[in-house]
């Protein structure tokens, strides 16, 4: 999908709210973090990838991290949540996220249990026992991606309200790309903080259900501007939820067709990504491709 060419957001417009990109050493090439205004400073929004190159990016931008008092996460991807314990310890801010992603990272501190599963749920997929091994090395090894020991010290539930400069922000829970993704909508300022669910991906993107249901509350929101965590802002959210709502069942399709010739999760997504996945990646496909097939 083709970027909106638009003009920059100006910073009245975005009640204050600033847009820091971090780079990524993988595609899509960088993530936005997002610095919304509070009375006695800022609450930082996703925080980037702990990588070379990522605190610097903060200090190009002429960020006071001593003025940071809060952190939230839309999701404990790495590449938003990466930074999450250096930022803590450096800012002294509590972390913020949904219990799902605080009981996701709590899988990952004692990987056996979490490693069985996957791997359970690979082989009836039809994944062959030598790539579900690399599927699980691979596994082991994004897990050191994400922040070591990091806990919530408090939860953002669907519904929640933040006192800001830039008005109220409402926590809106949108499950689908992971099971506790979070959106922050600022009604005052018709603004939405999208994290990823409005992204379009080339590679596999759906983990644990809900995501049209997410589009379906998103589209409810009287939206001026999308601030995205990958890309530019952009207008128009109604235009790119029935372009995200065609992509989506434009998979699912696909899938189905391929599941009635008799194909299991595996061999459609080999066929589906043809020039081959990593096999981290291979695994989300899979488990992406399950989803899929669920959806009435």
């Amino acid at each position: 999908m083709r970027e909106n060419r638009i003009p920059a957001i100006d910073r009245n417009t975005a009640g204050g709210i600033q847009r820091i990109e971090i780079p990524l050493p993988v595609a899509p090439g960088s993530v936005n973090v997002y610095l919304v205004p509070v009375e006695d400073g800022w609450i930082l929004v996703d925080c980037g990838m702990n990588v070379p190159g990522a605190m610097r990016a903060y200090e190009e931008a002429g960020v006071d991290l001593r003025s940071v008092r809060r952190i939230f996460l839309t999701h404990i991807h790495p590449d938003h949540s990466g930074l999450a314990a250096v930022l803590k310890e450096r800012t002294g801010a509590p972390v913020r996220m949904h219990p799902n992603e605080d009981e996701t990272l709590g899988r990952l501190r004692t990987p056996e249990a979490w490693l069985a599963l996957q791997n359970e749920a690979l082989e009836s997929a039809g994944v062959p026992e030598a790539f579900r091994r690399r599927i699980g090395s691979a596994s082991l090894v994004m897990r050191r991606m994400f922040p070591a020991g990091l806990r919530a010290d408090g939860y953002l539930q669907d519904g929640d309200v933040i006192p800001t400069l830039a008005g109220p922000m409402r926590v809106i829970a949108t499950p689908g790309h992971s099971t506790g993704h979070v959106c922050f909508y600022f009604p005052e300022k018709k603004l939405l903080l999208a994290g990823d669910h409005l992204h379009v991906a080339d590679g596999p993107h759906l983990d644990g259900g809900g995501y049209l249901e997410s589009l379906c509350k998103l589209a409810r929101l009287d939206v001026r501007w999308v601030m995205p965590s990958h890309g530019r802002p952009f207008r128009d959210l109604g235009a790119r939820i029935e372009e995200l709502r065609f992509w989506f069942w434009q998979r699912a399709s696909a899938v189905r067709r391929m599941a009635a010739l008799g194909w299991n999760a595996h061999q459609i997504t080999q066929s589906r990504w043809a020039d081959g996945l990593n096999p981290f990646q291979h695994g989300r496909g899979v488990m992406e491709t399950r989803e899929l097939l669920g959806y009435n």
